[in-house]
């Protein structure tokens, strides 16, 4: 990055670019990676709009703004950021993710499904979190450029200079 880029320079240098990379993989084999970055962009977008950075909390705000705007109620958000976020981030993959109830949530992405989330019954114990991580990606890249101003508000963590 070149030093003195603008911050939405250096979001598409980082970010969108490298994901538009990933497409050219064959047979989708990038979109898990390019799920990833979009699912910590998810969070620091609706973490900045809600003022809610690490050492904040505000966990639940995050979530239910989130939840709003993608149209989501606020469970199907949660199931979806456990079977999502916190699978791939932590574990590079999704998991499945029992619930209090011994429900069961599986994970199923397809380039025929769409940018949100949708929790599909497959019987009264198993669901299944449906994406399309290219689609989500870019639902979430469109966000910020739409609003740009989340990328200067976002000052816990701040995109560095380069020099």
């Amino acid at each position: 990055m070149k030093p003195g880029a603008s911050l939405i320079d250096r979001f598409n240098g980082w970010f969108v670019e490298p994901i538009e990379k990933l497409k050219e993989l064959p047979e989708g084999d990038g979109g898990f990676l390019a799920l990833s970055a979009a699912l910590f962009l998810c969070e620091r977008y609706y973490r900045t709009l809600t003022n809610t950075h690490e050492g904040k909390g505000g966990d639940e705000a995050f979530k239910i703004a989130a939840a709003k705007d993608l149209g989501l109620n606020l469970n199907d958000f949660k199931s979806f950021w456990m079977v999502y976020r916190n699978g791939i981030q932590h574990q590079g993959m999704p998991k499945i993710y029992v619930d209090n109830q011994n429900v069961r949530y599986n994970w199923r992405t397809h380039d025929d499904f769409n940018a949100i989330p949708e929790i599909y019954k497959i019987d009264a114990q198993n669901l299944e979190v449906r994406l399309n991580p290219w689609k989500f990606a870019e639902l979430i890249i469109n966000k910020f450029r739409a609003d740009p101003t989340i990328l200067q508000n976002a000052v816990s963590h701040a995109f560095g200079e380069v020099a």
